[in-house]
């Protein structure tokens, strides 16, 4: 899994925002590369049944055809002195493949909306009133985000599972056991990487389903953590309106330039 951790408070929006049409958009854009994708390096030491409940979500994911998720992330941030602040967000994000998402995302840093009708990537800042419409396709949008190194840990995790290769860059992996996550029985697997140490929940049974995240960053002062617990709805409801944008009266359309800029806090 591709995590790197330099600046939390940069990514608090994108993070949850692109955790589900990521996921079906780059996994069909790098579907040859996913049939090649195996356990390529000799020093990962994932478990059989780690690998085997990573397995299972991947064919799972791959599967659905539409969904919703909510997700309600937490992410640390370690200020001066060591102090350490948690940042607070919640997504409702409805994705129809191949290519139609729409996500709603309120949080301590900001608020905002997207939309993607299968040609234009439209966002949307209700605390300013202002709207942008993304000039590029959605995958090419995502994979240069996710190329430049912006912080995205669960779209991370969603991605390489679609794609099949989660484990790609851990040095190790196991089972821990199982437990329960607001009432679910899960299997809790982690996994350990050369700056990054993580754990996933799984859903049992016939819904193998990610229901938990959580990211620790090592060799940073405080160990920041970043969480997130997904709620899913495999039956979304999707109406003719789901997918389109009406821009709110007065709102004002700017030009989309740095699509990592909207995802910059300054300190």
């Amino acid at each position: 899994m591709k995590i790197s951790h330099r600046k939390y408070a940069r990514t608090l929006l994108l993070s949850s925002i692109m955790l589900a049409f990521a996921m079906p958009i780059l996994a069909q854009d790098n579907a040859a590369e996913a049939k090649v994708v195996e356990s390529s390096s000799a020093t990962q030491t994932v478990s059989p049944e780690a690998q085997a409940v990573l397995d299972r979500m991947s064919t799972f994911l791959q599967g659905l055809k539409s969904f919703s998720i909510r997700s309600v992330s937490t992410r640390d941030e370690v200020v001066a002195f060591g102090y350490k602040l948690q940042h607070n967000e919640t997504s409702t994000i409805t994705v129809q493949k191949p290519n139609m998402l729409r996500s709603e995302v309120v949080g301590d840093i900001r608020n905002r909306t997207f939309v993607y009708d299968g040609k234009n990537l439209t966002i949307f800042s209700p605390d300013d009133n202002a709207y942008a419409i993304a000039p590029d396709t959605l995958g090419k949008l995502i994979g240069g985000l996710l190329n430049a190194g912006i912080e995205m840990p669960t779209i991370d995790v969603l991605v390489q599972a679609s794609k099949g290769n989660i484990a790609e860059n851990v040095r190790g992996g196991i089972l821990v056991g199982e437990t329960l996550i607001e009432g679910v029985a899960c299997d809790h697997l982690a996994f350990r990487q050369a700056d990054a140490d993580w754990q996933i929940w799984v859903e049992q049974g016939a819904r193998p389903l990610l229901k938990k995240l959580v990211v620790t960053t090592r060799y940073e002062v405080g160990d920041p953590q970043y969480t997130a617990v997904l709620h899913w709805n495999l039956n979304p409801k999707i109406d003719s309106n789901t997918f389109v944008f009406t821009p709110p009266k007065g709102a004002n359309k700017i030009p989309f330039a740095d699509p990592a800029a909207i995802n910059v806090v300054e300190p």
